[in-house]
């Protein structure tokens, strides 16, 4: 199954080479002040893991899905593959603060960009909504590894994906501030 947000893909290809190349200079915007409200439209909690020695919870896929469709509901994206732009005061925060970062790094912003950022960002939401708001290292690395959108970005060169990675992260801070925690831990494990 193929994230809805996914579904714009071979549009944003057009700018993904000039786009990886300033990600593989570059660091993500810095993470958002404490000021920063945090989403109506964000993720619930996160549930403490297990402690050591105990076996993982079983995963709830119905409320996941729910959650899920909810959760697209709320973020006001198309579905249709059509590019993505900002639409909750969430998303437009993040793609200011990110759209003046890399501008101050010497990139070109496009409708394109602002749309792979947007998809890269809800995709994690997803993955981390799907797996019951637990996420670790291996989840975190399986979600990069898997996905067409590094995989069309970052085309094997590592500073791109960890851009990339870090831009996501970042991201999730706005648009699902329970969930950017564990993800921004494993961030921190799988590249160090």
């Amino acid at each position: 199954m193929i994230s809805p947000f996914l579904k714009s893909l071979p549009v944003v290809v057009l700018t993904t080479t000039v786009l990886a190349a300033t990600l593989a200079g570059c660091a993500p915007a810095p993470a958002p002040s404490a000021s920063a409200a945090p989403s109506a439209t964000a993720s619930t909690a996160t549930p403490p893991g297990p402690a050591a020695g105990e076996e993982s919870p079983t995963l709830d896929m119905e409320a996941a899905l729910l959650e899920r469709e909810e959760f697209f509901d709320a973020q006001q994206q198309p579905r249709d593959g059509s590019l993505l732009s900002a639409k909750t005061p969430e998303q437009q925060e993040f793609i200011a603060q990110q759209r003046a970062y890399l501008e101050s790094q010497g990139a070109t912003w496009a409708p394109e960009t602002e749309s792979l950022l947007l998809a890269t960002t809800l995709d994690a939401c997803e993955t981390a909504i799907l797996n019951n708001h637990r996420t670790d290292a291996s989840i975190f690395a399986t979600h990069v590894e898997s996905s067409p959108l590094f995989a069309q970005v970052a085309r094997g060169d590592a500073a791109a994906e960890q851009g990339l990675a870090s831009i996501m992260v970042f991201g999730m801070s706005f648009v699902c501030p329970s969930d950017a925690e564990q993800w921004d831990a494993a961030y921190t494990e799988v590249y160090g």
